[in-house]
């Protein structure tokens, strides 16, 4: 993934608010922390005191970092290169005299920091942590309070990333006003659920996109039974349910994701898989309440008469969509990269637009917001040279293309930087598009706009341009008709019509995020949360395809309960200080 943009599709997110998240669970650190405190004000004086801080500066003298990460079997490098000595190493060591030495690498990763966290020691970084570690080097007294280098060295594009989600990150990484670690951020627009539609089947059959229930329901049962592919087969299918493996619903675990339900559980203001206030103010968990029941026998309705397509959680239901067997469904914006693109390359005249879905009268959509920190670095309290390490984030923020060759990027990627971490700006891809709308309406030069690009990611520029470049006038015409690709231009569909279609309910839709109140795990999480997950998803499953009648949820919330769902509630209250 790219620093500010999206550079390409992948699975987690081609990549928000959290509620009420929590760094008291790292307090009680004692002499640890004391200790960590200390060793961490000597060695931010050495790195500050009589050195101008300049936050892209070559290092005075060759400075050696130490790191522990991935190692990817499948990964290829050019001729000559290697993880240990790629392109970025090499220029990280001639250009900023950083070299870097690995202290373990392992494909088993998230096991060998556990180990370093319980060892008590740790390289001089790490990268891709989860919430949990990050919190458990905190309390270890392992982690730098990076507060004083952070300020002096983080460039203004870092800190820029870092302001957009100020809020949340600090709720986060800082304990008691003390920086300790650098969030990963994805950008907000990853987790709006966008609702795709066929218009030319809706202008078809002389329909409109659905903005209710009632619409919904209507729109999936002319697609289905009105014949809109016109080959007179009853082939057709109405809303698309989740694929093989797939989720009925992002959660506190799985966010980011296509054929889910999340707008119909929203539009009865449930929110299942998220902690929320329950009517006493305190802490609930969203799969347990009334609401949630309300919109399983909704979905349970809709399945009953055909409206959504068999075989959900258990066939590969996104083929529906490339085959051009399905005009409706709740994805992501890039989905132009996958399943649209094959209906578009199956047929160049499937004309899938992205809308929001807010059945509420004020026209707001409700849309869970993902944890957009999901990922954490950490830089050791032994680091004796802090400031490089906060240089090489400053080098992958302010774009590695200008860091090393594209013929070498083409091949590395992202991945083999030694500061491997996703760190993107909130509203990142959605201002490539808001930057083409407004100047294709007039608002500032092309050479204005490419400077605001260049100022903060050069990687956005050439999307912009192709943006501009494909789109057809009249410009607010949004129709696949109104685009241009022709000839070599087919080749870059999932790329311009991701960013130039996709992203439109972000930037001109109305929306409101809600988050889960916090995503820390607890004690008895740990112990009992995979099993009650399991009974969640097996009862709520059967519920919607009609193997066990809705009264089913009744007994489903209390056996939830004893089996470990009140005790950790009450484990979730107190976190939370309720």
């Amino acid at each position: 993934m790219r620093s500010i943009i999206i550079k390409k599709a992948s699975a987690a997110a081609l990549s928000l608010a959290l509620g009420a998240s929590l760094l008291a669970g790292c307090a009680g650190n004692g002499d640890n922390e004391k200790s960590a405190n200390n060793q961490t004000a000597n060695n931010q004086t050495a790195a500050t005191t009589d050195t101008k801080a300049d936050p892209f500066g070559k290092q005075p003298e060759l400075t050696v970092i130490t790191r522990g990460t991935w190692s990817n079997p499948d990964a290829k490098y050019p001729d000559g290169q290697s993880l240990e000595d790629n392109a970025y190493t090499r220029k990280l060591k001639s250009d900023y005299n950083i070299e870097i030495q690995n202290a373990f690498v392992a494909s088993d990763y998230p096991k060998q920091v556990d180990l370093a966290i319980a060892s008590g020691s740790i390289p001089d970084f790490l990268t891709n942590l989860t919430y949990s570690q990050y919190r458990a080097i905190v309390k270890a007294g392992l982690a730098m309070d990076i507060s004083e280098v952070w300020e002096k060295y983080a460039s203004p594009n870092v800190k820029k990333v870092y302001d957009s989600n100020k809020e949340l990150f600090d709720s986060m990484v800082k304990q008691d006003g003390k920086m300790y670690g650098i969030p990963g951020s994805k950008p907000l627009v990853d987790f709006l659920p966008v609702m795709w539609v066929r218009q030319d089947w809706l202008d078809k059959l002389g329909l409109k996109a659905p903005t209710n229930l009632d619409d919904l329901a209507t729109v999936a049962k002319a697609f289905v039974e009105q014949d809109p592919d016109g080959n007179g087969k009853a082939d057709t299918v109405g809303l698309v349910g989740p694929k093989k493996d797939g989720k009925l619903y992002q959660d506190m675990d799985d966010q980011n994701f296509s054929l889910h339900f999340d707008p119909i559980f929203s539009a009865f203001n449930a929110f299942p898989g998220f902690w929320t206030n329950g009517s006493d103010g305190k802490a609930v968990y969203g799969s347990i309440l009334p609401e949630t029941k309300a919109a399983l026998e909704k979905l349970a309705d809709m399945y009953k008469q055909g409206l959504i397509s068999k075989g959900i959680l258990t066939s590969n239901t996104e083929e529906l969509t490339s085959n051009n067997k399905a005009g409706l469904f709740f994805g992501t914006w890039w989905n132009p990269f996958t399943e649209i693109g094959n209906s578009w390359r199956n047929d160049n005249n499937a004309n899938w637009q992205a809308y929001t879905f807010a059945p509420g009268s004020d026209g707001i959509q409700l849309a869970k917001g993902g944890n957009a920190a999901s990922q954490f670095a950490v830089i050791s309290k032994d680091a004796k040279n802090p400031e490089a390490i906060i240089k090489m984030l400053n080098i992958k923020t302010e774009s590695l293309d200008k860091f090393v060759s594209k013929e070498d990027r083409s091949v590395l990627s992202d991945y083999p930087y030694p500061f491997y971490l996703t760190y993107s700006l909130a509203d990142g891809p959605a201002l490539i598009l808001q930057g083409a709308i407004d100047y294709q309406n007039g608002k500032g030069t092309l050479e204005e706009h490419h400077a605001n690009f260049e100022s903060y990611d050069p990687g956005a520029n050439p999307i912009f341009d192709k943006l501009i470049a494909f789109k057809k006038e009249p410009y607010d015409n949004t129709n696949i008709s109104a685009w241009d690709f022709s000839g070599d231009k087919a080749n870059d569909f999932g790329l311009v019509y991701s960013f130039g279609e996709g992203l439109r309910p972000y930037v001109s839709g109305k929306f409101k995020w809600v988050n889960t109140l916090t995503y820390v795990k607890t004690e008895t999480m740990d112990k009992r949360w995979a099993n009650l997950k399991k009974l969640e998803y097996e009862t709520f499953s059967k519920i919607i395809v009609g193997v066990q009648p809705i009264d089913t949820f009744d007994s489903f919330a209390e056996q939830w309960k004893k089996e470990g769902g009140d005790k950790i509630t009450k484990e979730i209250q107190s976190t939370l200080g309720q």
